[in-house]
């Protein structure tokens, strides 16, 4: 080598190791920024981050530097992914891919079974980021395609055994063989990583175990998994003096069997386990199934008032691909009294269902309209009925709930009860409405009876030509009588004067009757003809009669009215 080149290799050495210390600075610039909370600061330092690697793997592809570049590639994925820029993280690691396999084929060029070992722990990882970044099928591609290549140069058991490791993992994923994935996955832990510290490439480990996590994930995803839940159930209504039991219930509602789970209880300080185990093993739990575990708990000494306990249980289990996960089930709070809450709860209903007897009795004596407050009344009965069988069904908290929403209508309609100016302000409102309600009926009704009155005074004003046409009738007839009776004593008057005496003395007798009855007619006083009225005197009776209904009427609406006031 020419002391120029040396020179300038030497300088551009120094420039890419400068760019990529400048990643990582800003790495840790962005890491800080992140923590102080100044996210633009966190992301102007991750993409500078990014810039400096990718600039610096570019550098060393021209240079031919093949594995500085997949590593600087895969720095810069490492960083678009904390960028959660999932396009940009792909491309960057897929090119790092690409850069180990060209480093690769620089180790199997020169057909030596130690460089080969060392590109073919290059080539295997490559694949391994293929399928860390979701390209499994081209890992496999690649990794045939690499062992095809250079199967001559494969001839080492070790070499064979890391070529091997893609097809191991392709068969397992095919297959669903979790067997053959676990021995893939040993070989690539044990002899590919191996393999890599040996050529100086122990940085791209990590790779290989992402790579590993997503085969887990893909067979994960084709395999039946388990899903456990888990519940605590906890009497209720305790003291302080009496032993209960807690049950936990563990059901397995996933497609696949949990193994080697293992629970454990713990307990606030103030109560122990009589009985039960505070640890257990259970070593399947299949698909669809439950099981119980139960423990028998009591405190540690008889204390006064009340006091509340936590219960927890936590443990792990696993699927089929040794995945361990976490199961709890609380914490569960449990309350110890000194006393039975629902006997307590029991004795305050009855005190309360006197209290609500004697307000029904308040209600019908009251100032106030009844009906709706007796109905307020029978659905707090009916409510406190509903509390006994919540007490029954130990349902204590919607019990007590109950009792005090029934202790505080009866509060309320008590204090409505004993407000004297609000029942002298009902009894008024009462007494308007009555008064309201007696001017509305009254008022029409007078008024239509004296509509009445009028229109009978009107009839009998219609029947006064009438009545005076029967006036004059009877007057001409009390006339011609009286006419009749002159004529009937003029021609008595006159027959005596003509007659003989023999025959006077005969008839005399009689003409002196018709002369009396004659006179008496004349002088009748039913037959005296007065002045003709100016309306006939039955009618008069009538209409005086009528106005004064009409008056008396008036009068008497007038008088209510004004009380009604």
């Amino acid at each position: 080598m020419s002391e120029e080149r040396a020179r300038r290799w030497i300088e551009e050495s120094q420039k890419d190791t400068a760019r990529q210390s400048a990643g990582h600075q800003h790495v840790q610039a962005a890491i800080r920024a992140e923590m102080a909370g100044d996210m633009a600061a966190m992301e102007r330092e991750y993409a500078a981050a990014a810039e400096a690697f990718l600039q610096s793997a570019n550098e060393y592809r021209a240079s031919k530097s093949y594995k500085k570049a997949a590593l600087n590639m895969c720095d810069a994925g490492d960083v678009f992914s904390e960028m959660a820029d999932a396009s940009r993280a792909i491309e960057a690691y897929q090119q790092g891919a690409d850069d180990l396999l060209a480093a690769s084929a620089e180790h199997l060029m020169w057909g030596e079974d130690a460089e080969t070992s060392k590109g073919t722990a290059l080539a295997m990882t490559a694949c391994m980021i293929y399928i860390m970044i979701g390209k499994e099928a081209e890992a496999f591609y690649k990794a045939r395609g690499f062992a095809a290549e250079n199967a001559s140069k494969i001839r080492l058991p070790a070499i064979i055994q890391l070529s091997q490791i893609p097809q191991m993992i392709e068969s397992s994923i095919q297959s669903l063989n979790l067997e053959a994935f676990a021995a893939a996955e040993n070989a690539a832990v044990t002899e590919l990583k191996s393999a890599l510290a040996s050529s100086g490439s122990s940085e791209f480990s990590k790779y290989v175990d992402r790579g590993l996590d997503m085969v887990r994930e893909i067979l994960r995803g084709k395999l039946k998994v388990p899903k456990i839940s888990a519940q605590l159930t906890i009497p209720i209504d305790l003291t302080f003096t009496e032993d209960f039991s807690v049950r936990l219930s563990i059901r397995n509602s996933g497609e696949g069997a949990a193994t080697n789970m293992k629970i454990e209880w713990h307990l606030d300080e103030g109560i122990h386990i009589v009985s039960g185990e505070s640890a257990k093993t259970i070593h399947n739990l299949p698909a669809g199934e439950t099981i119980d575990a139960a423990i028998i708990v009591r405190a540690d000494e008889g204390l006064g008032g009340s006091r509340d306990y936590a219960i927890v249980v936590r443990g792990t289990y696993e699927d089929k691909l040794k995945t361990a996960y976490s199961i709890q089930a609380g914490p569960t709070i449990i309350t110890l009294k000194d006393y039975k809450e629902s006997e307590k709860l029991l004795h305050d209903s009855s005190v309360t269902e006197s209290r609500v007897s004697f307000l029904r009795a308040s209600i019908e004596a009251s100032e106030f309209e009844p009906a709706p407050l007796i109905r307020v009344v029978d659905g707090l009965t009916s409510t406190l009925k509903q509390l006994k069988d919540d007490i029954e069904n130990s349902e204590l908290e919607k019990a007590k709930a109950r009792l005090i929403v029934v202790n505080d209508i009866v509060d309320q309609i008590d204090a409505l009860l004993g407000d004297d100016d609000l029942v002298d302000t009902v009894t008024k409102a009462k007494e308007a409405e009555k008064k309201t309600y007696a001017r509305g009926k009254l008022i029409p009704a007078c008024e239509e009876a004296i509509a009445v009155a009028a229109n009978q005074e009107k009839k009998l004003e219609s029947e006064i030509p009438l009545g005076l046409s029967e006036w004059d009738s009877i007057a001409d007839k009390k006339k011609r009588i009286l006419s009749s009776a002159h004529l009937i004593k003029d021609t008595a008057e006159a027959l005596k004067g003509k007659l003989t005496t023999p025959e006077l003395q005969a008839l005399e007798a009689s003409i002196s009757d018709i002369e009396h009855e004659a006179n008496k007619i004349q002088n009748d006083s039913l037959l005296v003809v007065g002045s003709k009225p100016a309306s006939p005197e039955k009618v008069e009776m009538a209409m005086i009669v009528a106005r004064s209904i009409r008056n008396e009427i008036t009068q008497l609406m007038e008088k209510k009215k004004s009380e009604l006031e």
